[in-house]
């Protein structure tokens, strides 16, 4: 088969599949993720809750549901997903890039071809640009105004070119999934928000939240 034998042919093949399964994996499977840890937090935190709900109320209301172009007037529930995806850390080390020349960095001389693993939690949790890297607090992302504020070690997507794919998709399902759920329903636990524990359980070179309770309350 000559479309077969083509290496052309068989890169785009391959390239399809493996940006589909980013889309997928990204875009899907972290969110649900994150979604559960980010309940869990909110449980353990109920004042942000009822913050987010606050906004939630003013910005949106209760008749309509949310739409992507809300985001931009929510700088607080914005700041919280940002947190959120922050503390939660779910991938610590990013997929692996390849060196495509000699390069030289801080000193060292990688070779062509090297495999390196970007450490992306030594990112989210570096001190020099958040305050409290160990303490889940939304005011990482607020500025003065309390307009939401970017940070340039804050990168659950890795970073540059080769950032990941399922970015866009993520970052629009956990805005509509979170405002839709708290625009409806309020969270409670059968455990009291100090004795909640939010130290996350290692899956394969993930993490994900500790397994939990919850009841969705009508509003």
């Amino acid at each position: 088969n000559q479309e077969k034998s083509n290496p052309h042919t068989e890169f785009h093949h391959q390239n399809l599949i493996i940006s589909l399964l980013s889309l997928f994996f990204a875009g899907t499977e972290t969110s649900s993720t994150t979604l559960r840890y980010g309940f869990l937090i909110l449980m353990k935190f109920p004042h942000i809750a009822e913050r987010v709900q606050k906004e939630i109320k003013e910005v949106i209301g209760l008749h309509r549901p949310p739409a992507l172009d809300d985001r931009t007037k929510m700088p607080y529930t914005d700041a919280v997903i940002h947190e959120i995806q922050r503390f939660s850390d779910l991938l610590p080390i990013g997929v692996p890039h390849a060196v495509t020349k000699d390069t030289e960095f801080r000193g060292y001389i990688i070779p062509k071809n090297t495999e390196v693993y970007p450490i992306l939690s030594s990112a989210l949790h570096d001190p020099h640009y958040f305050a409290k890297p160990d303490e889940f607090n939304p005011d990482h992302f607020l500025d003065a105004n309390g307009a939401l504020k970017k940070n340039d070690a804050f990168m659950p997507f890795s970073i540059g070119k080769r950032i990941c794919l399922g970015e866009g998709i993520a970052r629009s399902e956990l805005f509509l999934f979170f405002t839709t759920i708290l625009q409806h329903f309020s969270l409670a636990s059968p455990v009291a928000p100090k004795d909640i524990d939010l130290s996350p359980r290692e899956s394969g070179v993930g993490r994900v939240p500790p397994t939990y309770q919850l009841r969705f309350l009508p509003l």
